[in-house]
């Protein structure tokens, strides 16, 4: 029994790590199981308390916060026109309207109007920018081909590209908190999978907040750095549009819960078959993302890329 502590990229990283201990053949079988419930008294996160100690003094009061610096600067170097942000919100809530494994709660449409009319949380992270913290689960079987062969199974999915990048420029005391380690890991992922970023069928970014999606169209090449917001106004992001966006709802319309996994079971879903009424066009691949906590004048602290293909 393993467990995988890496944020936000735990999912993938999970995929990772099993199928390695699969390809060194200290297993045939491995079972993913991803959980999260916020209702114990002993889930409270004591890990982020020697950060917090620093910060909420001053009013930095968790991720919206931090996010909401990030999106300041972002909005400083580049510009930022919201209501795109707002497309990508008005998108992802109408995938998870035909998701029955969706939170209820959130199963009801938006419009850019109702997104640019939210609550402000932590200017300029408006209620509808942020994810909700959800108790849920979800699991996933893992096994070699020689295994699945012998079960007959069908509806195989390979993980044919992965990289992680944890403390990206750590060491540097001013960094730009627009970039992050999806730069080099996004990279490194497609190279393994024989894939240029243009081949990319649809797209499951990690999405605690909306922001983070734009930035991750810049950091894996779909566009230049400060060309996110045109590249959203240019896109179909629907589940038959010409690039798929987290098609079971993203975390932020789905709920958050049991470390990310929700956007990587989507993944396998489609790849499969079986997304439904939002099933895409084109299954030939997956991009599958990850985001790890985030600190203070600092981009996050781990990012993760796998691609998925059907066998």
């Amino acid at each position: 029994c393993e467990q995988v502590h890496i944020g936000g990229c735990s999912a993938a990283g999970c995929v990772a790590r099993a199928a390695a201990a699969i390809d060194y053949g200290m297993c045939e079988v491995a079972f993913l199981l991803f959980a999260d419930t916020h209702v114990l008294e002993d889930h409270t996160d004591h890990s982020h308390s020697y950060r917090r100690e620093w910060t909420d003094p001053y009013g930095l009061m968790g991720p919206p916060g931090a996010f909401g610096l990030l999106s300041r600067r972002y909005e400083a170097q580049y510009g930022l026109d919201y209501r795109m942000l707002g497309k990508l919100a008005v998108t992802q809530r109408s995938h998870a309207l035909l998701n029955e494994n969706a939170c209820e709660k959130l199963r009801v449409p938006i419009t850019i109007d109702d997104y640019m009319n939210s609550r402000m949380i932590a200017d300029p992270i408006r209620l509808l920018d942020c994810v909700m913290r959800a108790d849920g689960a979800a699991g996933l079987m893992m096994m070699s081909r020689k295994r699945a062969k012998q079960k007959g199974l069908t509806k195989t999915i390979i993980p044919i590209g992965y990289a992680e990048r944890t403390n990206f420029k750590g060491g540097e005391n001013l960094v730009d908190v627009t970039k992050s380690g999806h730069e080099i890991c996004g990279k490194k992922a497609l190279d393994a999978a024989g894939l240029a970023i243009k081949d990319v069928a649809s797209f499951h970014p990690y999405d605690d907040f909306i922001i983070a999606i734009l930035l991750q169209f810049e950091a894996f090449g779909f566009c230049k750095a400060g060309a996110g917001v045109q590249f959203i106004r240019d896109r179909d992001f629907s589940y038959n549009g010409d690039l798929p966006l987290n098609t079971g709802g993203g975390q932020i319309s789905a709920g958050q819960a049991a470390c990310s996994s929700h956007n990587l079971v989507e993944a396998v879903r489609q790849l499969q078959g079986e997304a439904g009424k939002r099933q895409v066009k084109d299954t030939r691949n997956a991009l599958v993302t990850g985001i790890g906590w985030i600190n203070y004048g600092r981009n996050w602290g781990s990012s993760a890329a796998l691609v998925l293909v059907p066998e």
